[in-house]
């Protein structure tokens, strides 16, 4: 995994009525995910204000069945600046048969200046008999994108 590195000059955001500055998480940021203090997964996240997030990651590449690596998560405002999101996801074995499923569920803190956010996650995979077969813990962190 590519070391995470800021990416470049990041506008200050202004506070808006509607909830998209920097009081809000909406918006799409560059985060990283580190377990066992080791790299774990690295993407793009855009967190929606339907509550909708999109995570488009450089996990390993889905097997050729159109799986991808972009999917889709809920988030919920549970504090101030602080939120919850779960990401339920699908997974594949070698030959691209259906293995299980997993999810990803994160508490995140949106820091002063609305730029940056921190937070822990939790990632399990489960077989087709909902067996947990994989588990990781970590830390996140994430800076946010701008067209400047």
């Amino acid at each position: 995994m590519p070391a995470f590195q800021g990416l470049g000059k990041l506008a200050t955001a202004k506070t808006s009525s509607k909830g998209s500055g920097p009081s809000s998480i909406v918006g799409l940021w560059h985060v990283l995910f580190t377990s066992d203090g080791q790299p774990f997964d690295e993407g793009y996240d855009m967190w929606l204000s339907d509550g909708v997030e999109i995570l488009n990651d450089t996990a390993p590449p889905q097997p050729a069945n159109g799986a991808g690596t972009v999917c889709l998560g809920v988030f919920k405002k549970i504090g101030p600046r602080t939120y919850k999101l779960k990401h339920p996801f699908w997974g594949f074995d070698e030959n691209s048969k259906l293995s299980g499923r997993g999810v990803i569920n994160e508490i995140v803190a949106l820091e002063p200046g609305g730029n940056r956010y921190h937070g822990a996650f939790t990632f399990e995979v489960y077989d087709l008999d909902n067996h947990l077969v994989f588990e990781a813990k970590g830390t996140l962190r994430a800076e946010r994108v701008t067209a400047d």
